[in-house]
């Protein structure tokens, strides 16, 4: 779609060209307006969150520009003038301009492409950050809160020596297994690679979000993994989990359910912490207070 439309820009921008400079040389006048059937693809994919909504609103501006740049242009060239190097430089400014933005969408599309990880099943970090990105801004916009949870297989380092690369991968899909099966079908579940996952809450108030990562805690810790073989392993796994903060960095709950999972490991694994972002005479009222409605 992307190769159509800068093809349909490069005939509609030699037409209007053609029409400045050349008067009378085409059958038909040039449109004012640019192409505009990868701006409607783009409005209809962010409307359904499929694409950064302000990635779509800087491409329909700028596309608007051009349209009145170039408008600009025809007008004054219409009476038979010539046109000026500066109506000149401003439309072709423009031009340039639209091509850019394109290719940031063109970024962000490759950036959202879902990869499935193909040892365990769940989603790669390719797009990650783009997709905890526009959950942030959906977020900030309406007030739907997710929550985020780091989770890390314990004792990697002992099993890694005991079994080998097709172990380790039963383990890791066995973990993953638990992980897809807990959650629900509208969270996200990522695979970071190592032993490493990451589980993004979405629509859940932040109590409720720990209380089912403790239940995910408990059903990795009672169930045993098949393995090549037929042997089984028993494995734990230490969880951190914070929750998203209004109008802040898309990246700060990602960090903050980092920290607190390095304090899971640093107590003795096996356990979910939680990222306080409050003193705890702060959370004991906030808590009172969702207890009291």
């Amino acid at each position: 779609m992307i190769v159509s439309e800068i093809e349909s820009l490069l005939d509609w921008r030699n037409s209007v060209l053609r029409q400045c400079f050349f008067p009378g040389s085409q059958s038909q006048p040039a449109e004012f307006q640019a192409p505009s059937a990868l701006l409607a693809w783009c409005q209809r994919e962010a409307e359904r969150s499929a694409i950064d909504r302000n990635v779509a609103d800087r491409l329909s501006m700028v596309h608007d520009e051009l349209g009145q740049s170039a408008g600009q242009m025809i007008n004054h060239c219409a009476a038979g003038a010539t046109p000026t190097l500066e109506l000149y430089d401003a439309f072709e400014h423009q031009f340039e301009a639209f091509i850019t933005q394109i290719r940031r969408l063109q970024q962000d599309v490759s950036d959202s492409v879902v990869a499935v990880d193909p040892i365990t099943g769940l989603r790669t970090v390719a797009g990650m950050r783009n997709d905890i990105k526009r959950e942030q801004d959906r977020f900030d916009r309406k007030g739907t809160s997710f929550s985020i949870a780091n989770v890390e297989i314990d004792n990697l380092a002992e099993m890694q020596q005991k079994y080998d690369r097709r172990g380790m991968d039963a383990i890791y899909a066995g973990v993953a297994q638990l992980i897809a099966r807990t959650v629900r079908s509208f969270d996200d579940a990522y695979y970071l690679g190592k032993g490493e996952y990451l589980i993004v809450l979405k629509h859940v108030e932040f109590m409720d979000a720990c209380s089912v990562m403790d239940r995910l805690r408990n059903e990795i810790d009672v169930t045993p993994i098949a393995l090549p073989g037929g042997e089984s392993q028993h494995v734990t796994a230490s969880f951190g989990i914070a929750e998203a903060l209004q109008r802040e960095s898309p990246e700060l709950a990602t960090e903050n359910a980092k920290s607190a999972l390095q304090i899971a490991k640093g107590d003795g694994g096996n356990r979910v912490k939680e990222f306080l972002e409050r003193s705890a005479l702060e959370m004991y009222a906030r808590d009172v207070t969702k207890g009291n409605t």
